[in-house]
């Protein structure tokens, strides 16, 4: 088996004490809590895992200043995805990163109810002969940096190597990237500027859905609305965070669901597809710094969905 060190980390003054699951999920943001557990609790003898000082330590170990942190992880396996003949909207491409416009409909990567129909099976076919995505992810997040709900379209970019991945994760971590999206919405939005601030968790009687609640994690949403009629409001969201469903569910708590968002609201009118498109995203490029947006056109839906109620000629 193939190995590879994917983090050595030296316990600082400031993290001394800290909990060791907590260190590593500060400088290696892009590992998930699963992954983690995973590391921390090999499956049988093997050289990889989490060590501190050359020993195996428990998530709940104190780390102390000056203590070497390894994170050793076996080289990724061939992928264990089907691969997905889907046709790629791509928006910008370099040795480092792919930028595409998401389709709506389609799953980011596996889950519930999806295996073999999402964009991660695509990008395994698109660059079956390469092989260049970031690993970082995982076998069934391959390139995967961030995500966007399967009912969203817009703007997403994927990794195609692991120093990508991970200078991307951090902008992330650190919320320096700059995200707009666009929605319709019923009814009156008002004031027409403002800042949505409710915390955010997962609905304890629906797993699918989230909710507003006092015990959620912080959630921020800046709002602008770019016109109204008809009932609904054309708005222009910059999310802070990036909770899940963050802006389909401030929407909804504020009595104005987004357009076709069926999970959310009964009200929110019988349209085929969720009136939210990801616009653009704004990050300095993982290798050279240099602050790039990417912008996507609007998905064919949204486009019409605009004409018909009057906002486009």
């Amino acid at each position: 088996m193939k190995i590879k060190l994917l983090k050595k980390i030296r316990v600082s003054e400031e993290d001394s004490s800290k909990r060791l699951d907590h260190t590593i999920a500060k400088y290696i943001p892009e590992i998930s809590r699963s992954q983690l557990k995973k590391y921390f609790n090999p499956e049988g003898e093997t050289v990889c895992g989490i060590f501190v000082d050359g020993q195996r330590k428990k998530p709940h170990y104190r780390v102390k200043e000056g203590e070497i942190i390894e994170v050793i992880i076996p080289e990724n396996k061939p992928p264990i995805l089907r691969p997905l003949k889907m046709e790629l909207e791509i928006i910008y491409e370099d040795d480092d990163i792919l930028v595409i416009n998401k389709p709506p409909g389609i799953p980011v990567h596996p889950g519930s109810g999806h295996r073999d129909d999402t964009l991660a099976n695509a990008l395994i076919y698109h660059f079956r002969e390469t092989g260049s995505l970031s690993s970082i992810g995982g076998e069934e997040r391959p390139g995967i940096v961030h995500r966007l709900d399967k009912d969203t379209s817009g703007v997403l970019i994927i990794a195609k190597n692991d120093p990508a991945h991970t200078e991307i994760s951090k902008q992330f971590s650190e919320r320096t990237v700059e995200k707009e999206y666009e929605a319709i919405v019923k009814g009156t939005l008002f004031p027409e500027k403002g800042v949505i601030e409710k915390p955010i968790a997962r609905n304890p009687r629906d797993r699918k859905r989230f909710s507003v609640s006092e015990n959620g994690r912080e959630a921020v949403t800046r709002y602008e609305v770019i016109d109204s009629m008809n009932e609904t409001t054309w708005v222009r969201f910059f999310p802070k965070t990036g909770r899940t469903h963050q802006i389909r569910v401030h929407c909804t708590s504020s009595g104005h669901p987004i357009l076709g968002d069926k999970l959310y609201s009964r009200k929110a009118g019988d349209y085929e597809n969720l009136a939210l498109f990801a616009k653009s995203i704004t990050i300095n490029h993982p290798k050279t710094g240099k602050k790039m947006k990417f912008t996507a056109h609007y998905p064919e839906f949204f486009r019409e969905l605009l004409k018909s109620l009057g906002y486009l000629e």
